[in-house]
């Protein structure tokens, strides 16, 4: 009896033998996912404007929901001010995790958003995909969140809690839009909370 019940634990044990390795490293390669979307100045009158919000469609779809206001075109004249802060050990948010400073902002986010920037302007609307985007008011009825998530950025990258904020500017240094993304980077085999 001893002998067949060892002999089945062997074969149970042997048949499952897809031994997969997943490491609890600080960091690698990562999902992006995207929690919250809102103004960080919501009582300054900025000429360019997301009035965004995330609506849960179904228990797997998230989806992008809102308007684009753009009183002036997004273009290269703007400068754009992306600071990262990470979600510290003890709690709270500890600025400049990752600082992002560049100048021709509307090439540069076109760059880094990817395949998002795409997703984004076909879902809005917006008449071109090319720089400079015109002003106007541009609707989206929804966007899975998902399709936000395919970015230009590191691909590599320290897992946790982030908050980016995303100023653009004028010439005179003055901020005409001020977004806050609030994200998380797990490992690609985990599931979002």
């Amino acid at each position: 009896m001893l002998i067949i019940t060892f002999g089945l634990i062997l074969f149970f044990s042997s048949s499952q033998s897809e031994s997969l390795f997943r490491p609890n490293l600080p960091l690698g390669e990562y999902r992006l996912v995207i929690d919250k979307v809102y103004q960080c100045e919501t009582t300054k009158n900025h000429p360019i404007k997301f009035n965004v919000y995330l609506s849960k469609k179904t228990s797997s779809i998230t989806e992008l929901k809102g308007n684009a206001t753009f009183l002036i075109p997004l273009d290269d004249t703007l400068t754009i001010d992306f600071n990262f802060a990470s979600w510290g050990s003890t709690g709270g948010w500890v600025p400049n995790s990752l600082i992002i400073k560049t100048k021709k902002a509307c090439s540069n986010v076109k760059h880094l958003g990817g395949n998002a920037w795409f997703n984004f302007i076909e879902s809005f609307n917006v008449p071109t995909d090319k720089c400079p985007i015109p002003a106007g008011t541009y609707i989206t009825s929804g966007i899975d969140k998902k399709k936000l998530e395919d970015m230009n950025y590191p691909k590599i990258y320290f897992y946790g809690k982030y908050k980016a904020v995303l100023r653009y500017k004028n010439l005179k240094n003055e901020v005409v839009c001020c977004v806050v993304v609030e994200i998380k980077l797990i490992r690609p085999w985990e599931t979002p909370i």
